[in-house]
């Protein structure tokens, strides 16, 4: 009789099926097409923090689709913000071209499966510098999980990562999740370079959230040790005014501080000081 060469996560578990699989798979893909907007907990790890940011310890952070981002510190202080609906569109800028459209479905739209998750997605560009924390990227868009579409069938090994054990299960909040136990494949390559989130050599705890499929939790099981993301979901698809992203614009004068007053040297085209005299 065999026995496992390590300790199932989930005792008495079942080895995970190909559509099992395939929809953990297609979970990581889809997290920026299922909410309009997010309002997160996130517990920074000491490893991942910016100090002279005040991004530390607990935060809460506003997300409006890609494009703003609001984060507030455990004390509920704004510590930093960033915007992008305010650019400017200058003479150089164009909204379409001739041969935009003349571009494959595949490439600007999405493939999406009978359960509504991407099967086959774009090949987007991230966050870019909208994020002060690179690793919240990949908390937020988890799709290095999974790859920008299903491997070949012809290929048997060719998926970023190994699915050791799933389960669908709920978090300490109650929120549905998708937990799965994972190794990184020869293919795997993080979203952000320095910040994987399965590291090499090593069998790691993931949860996707079943509703938004950003990343909940992240726990290296063995191998080399790497810090332990932990996310909380506090709502999905508020509405957020611009203002919440923006620094505000002073629209009155302090009139406590005295306003400095420049008197023009006199001339003598001008003995008085006013300017030329009229007649």
């Amino acid at each position: 009789m065999s026995s496992p060469a390590r300790d199932q996560y989930f005792p008495g578990g079942r080895l995970p099926d190909s559509a099992a699989r395939r929809h953990l798979r297609a979970l990581a893909r889809s997290a920026p097409w299922l909410s309009s907007s997010l309002r997160l907990s996130v517990d920074l790890p000491p490893a991942y923090a910016r100090e002279e940011l005040g991004l530390e310890g607990e935060l809460t952070v506003l997300l409006r689709s890609r494009e703003a981002v609001a984060i507030s510190n455990n004390r509920d202080q704004l510590v930093f913000q960033r915007e992008r609906f305010t650019q400017d569109r200058g003479l150089d800028y164009v909204a379409a071209t001739a041969a935009s459209w003349q571009l494959p479905a595949s490439l600007v739209t999405p493939v999406f499966g009978d359960d509504h998750l991407v099967y086959r997605r774009p090949a987007i560009q991230g966050f870019g510098d909208l994020l002060p924390l690179p690793f919240l990227q990949a908390v937020l868009d988890p799709y290095e999980l999974a790859g920008e579409e299903p491997a070949s069938l012809e290929l048997a090994f060719n998926h970023p990562t190994f699915i050791h054990e799933l389960r669908e299960s709920t978090d300490a909040q109650g929120r549905p999740v998708l937990a799965a136990v994972l190794s990184a494949g020869h293919n795997y390559r993080p979203a952000v370079p320095g910040y994987p989130l399965v590291p090499a050599g090593t069998r790691t705890l993931v949860e996707l959230d079943r509703q938004t499929g950003i990343l909940l939790r992240r726990e290296v099981l063995d191998g080399e040790p790497a810090p332990t993301l932990r996310v909380r979901v506090l709502a999905h698809n508020e509405y957020y005014i611009d203002s919440l992203f923006t620094a505000p614009t002073p629209t009155l004068v302090d009139v406590r501080a005295p306003r400095p007053w420049t008197l023009r040297p006199r001339t003598a085209q001008d003995p008085g000081g006013t300017g030329p005299k009229r007649r």
